[in-house]
C-alpha cells in the first residue's frame, strides 16, 4: 500500500505534462529569440547601423547644410537649407539607396499665425504673410498677404533667373487677382527646364535620388501641432527635455494641398491650401533615440523594401513605418529595447502598423486629427 501511494505521487497528469512542455517551449523559444537577436544586432553593428557610422553621417550632413546655406547667401539668395530623412538620421544603408531630402526655407517670407499680432520689424525685401487654419483640414492652412499693395512693390526688382519664376510672376503681377491669397503652386520651378529632367512628387521636385522642397517657415506652432505636448503618454519617451526643446521649434509650410477626399473647402480653393510640416520636431525625436531603436527601425524598413514594396509600392511609405515606429517606442517600456530583444522590437513596430491598418487610420505623431492613410489607402 505504501508503495502504491508512493507511485501515485510520482504520476503526472496529462494536463500537467502539457503545461511543463509549454513552459519548456517558451523557454526554448526565448533562448532562440535572444540568440538570434544578438546575432542580428552584431550583424547590424558591423555592416549597417552603428553609433560611429550614425555620428559620422550626421556630422557630414550638418556640415553640408551649413555649406549649402552659405552658398545661397553668397549668391544673394535669402534662403536656408535643411537636410531631412534617413541620410541625416543615419537610418539607411548603401543598398537601400535612400533619397537625399533638401528643404529650402525662403526667408523672404515672414509668417505669423492669425491668432498672433503681425511682426513690426522687417528686413528688406520681406513680405508679411498670415497663416490661417480656419476652414482647412487639420494639417493644412491658407496663406494671405498683409497689405499686399505695399509689400508686393518690394518684389518689382526680383530676377526670375535667380528666384523661382512662379514666385516672381505672382508677386509682380498675379497677386491682384487673388486678393492677396497665395497659391502653393508659386513655390514650384518650371518643370523640365534645363538639361536635367525633374519629377513632381507631393511637395517635392525630384532629380534622380534627390528631392527638393521649397518652403516657408512659421516660428509659432498652430494649435493642432501642440497635440504632441498635450496628449497622454506613458512618459519614458519622449523625455521632458526633448519635448521642451521641441516647443522652441516652429513648422514649415510646404506647397501641397490636401487630397480631394479630405478637402473641406471648395475645389476652387484647393491650390490655395498649404501643408503644415513638423520636420524639425521629427528630426529631434529621431536624434533622441539610441542605437537599438534605430537598428530596429532600419530592419523594419528592410522588410518594407523586400516584402511590402513589391506588393503595395509607395502606398505604405517609409513615413508610415516611421510613424508606427514612433508610437511603438512611446507605448512600450524602455527596458525591452535591448540588443538581445531586437527581434521582438521589430515585431512591435509591425504590430503597431498592423493595428493602424486594421483601424484604417494612421495617426500623425505630432499633429492632431490627421490620418496618414488618406489618399494612400482606401479607408471606406
Amino acid at each position: 500500500m505504501a508503495q502504491n501511494r508512493k507511485g501515485k505521487h510520482k504520476r503526472t497528469t496529462r494536463k500537467e505534462g502539457n503545461a511543463i512542455e509549454t513552459t519548456q517551449d517558451v523557454e526554448s523559444n526565448s533562448r532562440e529569440v535572444k540568440e538570434f537577436s544578438e546575432r542580428l544586432s552584431r550583424f547590424m553593428n558591423y555592416f549597417a547601423v552603428n553609433e560611429h557610422l550614425i555620428e559620422f553621417r550626421r556630422k557630414i550632413m550638418f556640415a553640408y547644410e551649413r555649406e549649402m546655406t552659405i552658398f545661397q547667401k553668397v549668391l544673394g539668395l535669402n534662403r536656408r537649407i535643411y537636410i531631412f530623412g534617413s541620410q541625416i538620421e543615419g537610418t539607411t544603408t548603401r543598398e537601400m539607396m535612400s533619397d537625399m531630402d533638401h528643404l529650402y526655407r525662403f526667408d523672404m517670407f515672414r509668417l505669423f499665425l492669425d491668432s498672433d499680432n503681425p511682426p513690426s520689424q522687417l528686413d528688406a525685401h520681406q513680405v508679411v504673410i498670415k497663416v490661417s487654419t480656419h476652414g482647412c483640414a487639420s494639417q493644412y492652412c491658407v496663406l494671405t498677404m498683409i497689405e499686399p499693395s505695399t509689400h508686393a512693390r518690394r518684389f518689382e526688382t526680383l530676377d526670375p533667373k535667380r528666384n523661382p519664376p512662379d514666385i516672381v510672376h505672382f508677386f509682380q503681377k498675379d497677386w491682384t487677382s487673388t486678393d492677396g491669397m497665395i497659391p502653393h503652386t508659386i513655390m514650384f520651378d518650371t518643370l523640365n527646364r534645363g538639361p536635367r529632367q525633374t519629377k513632381r512628387h507631393g511637395p517635392a521636385e525630384s532629380i534622380e535620388n534627390t528631392d527638393f522642397v521649397n518652403a516657408c517657415y512659421c516660428k509659432s506652432l498652430p494649435k493642432q501641432c501642440k497635440f504632441v505636448f498635450e496628449r497622454p503618454r506613458p512618459g519614458h519617451w519622449p523625455s521632458e527635455k526633448t519635448l521642451k526643446k521641441a516647443q522652441t521649434y516652429g513648422v514649415f509650410i510646404v506647397p501641397q494641398g490636401p487630397t480631394k477626399s479630405t478637402n473641406i473647402c471648395t475645389n476652387d480653393y484647393f491650390e490655395y491650401q498649404w501643408r503644415i510640416s513638423s520636420n524639425l520636431t521629427e528630426r529631434l525625436l529621431m536624434f533622441s533615440l539610441d542605437i537599438v531603436h534605430l537598428q530596429a527601425y532600419v530592419l523594419a524598413k528592410m522588410l518594407r523594401k523586400e516584402l511590402f514594396v513589391p506588393e503595395y509600392q509607395d502606398r505604405l511609405s517609409t513615413y508610415h513605418f516611421k510613424t508606427a515606429f514612433f508610437f511603438a517606442v512611446e507605448n512600450t517600456p524602455s527596458h525591452i529595447w535591448r540588443e538581445e530583444n531586437i527581434y521582438n522590437c521589430v515585431k512591435y513596430i509591425l504590430a503597431t502598423l498592423r493595428r493602424f491598418l486594421t483601424r484604417k487610420n494612421c495617426p500623425h505623431f505630432t499633429i492632431e486629427n490627421v490620418n496618414l492613410f488618406e489618399g494612400k489607402i482606401k479607408i471606406h
